[in-house]
């Protein structure tokens, strides 16, 4: 019985030596490369994030996302250098024992102008993070009473899991062009942004117990994001993202069309779209989700429904994943003052 008990915990303690999984990682690039904080069009700008992952399973994990985006010397027009700061939580939970990961930290960025439309972005990144679990909530096969296995029947096992912290950090850096440092992008003009990052820098110990110690691996991402204007009221957009951790390696790819009801000023370059955002993701794991989200003004909400088709799909199919942005665009929540 310890036997089972310890490979199933070898199991638990594999996976989690790696990150949690979002398909929308396009959304959460800032926890990701704290060079993407304060990337957006706008002053302040709030973030949620939420996955159920695996819906009607026996074992599902839920992973929440928030961040706050702070900008500092950004103007209107988006023409001199600035920086971002960032504020962010996670948390991770799942499984019979509910195994969780929580973190709390902040990023800050720099945003170089390189020429007109051409900007070059660092970052950097430091978190608390704590891990712990609940096994008392488990059930062995020792626990069978002739008839089902029944929580009052002294398993004979040790619950030795140590709730336990540590720090970490981050970082990363990032090249973008758009056009005329416009957000409108006429027929035919296209936007780039390209970026390679490092989580997890100082590899933390994690200590599961007082008897082992295992190290996060270091996460290695790249990714990159083109829009092209069909035409003005239409866009064709792709994302990319490549992960490696340790032995373990994702891409994601994600391919949209963006149908614009209202574009942003041209002559305040204020933030004021209306647009419906449709396409899918592409998960190298065998995942296929269809995504929709619908821009109205300061407000962006999305929604992705996970399909797999892996070998993980004999057990497990179906995962959903929600997210919400509020941009203030017209003047900060703090000082009342409009973009200058």
């Amino acid at each position: 019985m310890k036997y089972i008990f310890f490979i199933s915990c070898f199991f638990v303690f594999s996976v989690y030596a790696q990150d949690y999984h979002l398909t929308q990682m396009d959304k959460t690039m800032t926890i990701w490369n704290p060079s993407a904080t304060s990337m957006h069009q706008g002053y302040e700008k709030i973030s949620l994030q939420n996955r159920n992952q695996w819906l009607g399973a026996g074992t599902q994990f839920m992973t929440s996302y928030g961040m706050g985006e702070f900008s500092v010397g950004k103007t209107r027009k988006s023409d001199k250098a600035y920086a971002g700061i960032g504020v962010f939580f996670s948390n991770d939970v799942g499984g019979d024992s509910k195994m969780s990961q929580k973190a709390f930290g902040t990023s800050v960025s720099g945003h170089l102008p390189l020429a007109k439309g051409h900007w070059l972005s660092a970052g950097i990144q430091t978190a608390f993070c704590n891990r712990s679990a609940d096994f008392s909530r488990l059930l062995y096969y020792s626990q069978w009473n002739g008839s089902s296995l029944d929580p009052n029947v002294y398993s004979g096992e040790e619950n030795d899991f140590t709730s336990f912290s540590y720090l970490d950090a981050g970082l990363g850096m990032n090249y973008r062009y758009i056009p005329g440092n416009k957000p409108n992008l006429s027929s035919g003009q296209f936007a780039f942004l390209g970026g390679f990052s490092i989580a997890h820098v100082n590899s933390p110990s994690l200590n599961y117990n007082s008897l082992t110690t295992d190290r996060l691996y270091r996460k290695f991402c790249f990714h990159t994001q083109m829009k092209y204007a069909l035409d003005d009221r239409s866009n064709m957009e792709l994302s990319a993202m490549q992960y490696i951790q340790g032995p373990h390696k994702e891409t994601i790819l994600g391919l949209f069309y963006r149908a614009k009801f209202r574009g942003n000023s041209e002559i305040t370059n204020v933030v004021n779209s209306q647009s419906i955002l449709m396409g899918c993701y592409f998960r190298s794991m065998g995942t296929m989700a269809p995504y929709v989200s619908l821009t109205y003004g300061s407000v962006d909400i999305g929604l992705s429904y996970d399909l797999d088709f892996g070998t993980i799909s004999s057990a497990y199919r179906h995962s959903i994943e929600v997210n919400f942005a509020y941009t203030f665009t017209k003047k900060s929540m703090f000082n009342g003052n409009r973009l200058r």
